[in-house]
Formats: C-alpha cells, structure tokens, sequence
C-alpha cells in the first residue's frame, strides 16, 4: 500500500520499460547492476532472503524447490567453470603409439657362429 501512495508500481516492469535497458551502453548497465548488487547487500532482510531460499531448494515438497535449486547451482557453481571458455584449463594429453603390423626394421642380420676367442 506504500508503494500506490509513493507513486511506485509494484510488480514485473512493462515490455517498454525492459525494451528500453536494450539501448543502455555495456558502461551504464554494468553501473545498473553495480547498484543493484549494493542494494541487495546491504538490505536488512537479504540474510532472510538467502534462508529462505536455501530452504525452499532443500524442501522436497516445496512446488518451488527445482526453481530455487537451479538459482543457487547457477550462483553458487558458475558454468564457466565447467567449460572451456573458462580462463584457467586445466588439461591432459595421452598420445600413444604403436607398432605398426609392417616390419619397419632396417637393420641387417647376419648369420654366423659366435667365436669365443676374441
């Protein structure tokens, strides 16, 4: 009820008002979550929303739980960790090789006995 008397609508933003972040430049949207982030960290019930969150991701009879867990895998296990457009990789290569059915041998075989003379 606060919110009608201020002015301030509550709710989704309209397709307008999402059309136009799309105009926004890389510097004033990064400036926008920038703001964003500060305004979630320091909001007194945030400790409140992350409780609740982790418990609808834990509540197997929740109708919500597979939305809360896929936020909190996303959040908490960024996908660029597990794909190779993340910045550190960290890999192993095996080559192995083998004789071929050919004889490659080039070497020259002699008969002979062996003299114990020498």
């Amino acid at each position: 009820m606060d919110n009608e008397k201020i002015g301030q609508k509550v709710g989704r933003p309209t397709k307008k008002e999402l059309a136009s972040t799309k105009e926004m430049t890389k510097r004033e949207q990064s400036a926008a979550l920038r703001e964003y982030r500060q305004r979630l960290l320091l909001n007194p019930k945030s400790p409140k929303l992350i409780e609740k969150l982790f418990d609808t991701a834990f509540d197997d009879e929740h109708k919500n739980q597979a939305v809360a867990m896929k936020l909190l895998a996303d959040r908490l296990m960024p996908l660029a960790g597990f794909t190779a457009d993340g910045k550190q990789q960290a890999s192993v290569n095996i080559n192995i090789t083998g004789l071929s059915s050919g004889s490659t041998d080039t070497g020259v075989i002699i008969d002979g006995e062996l003299d114990d003379e020498c």
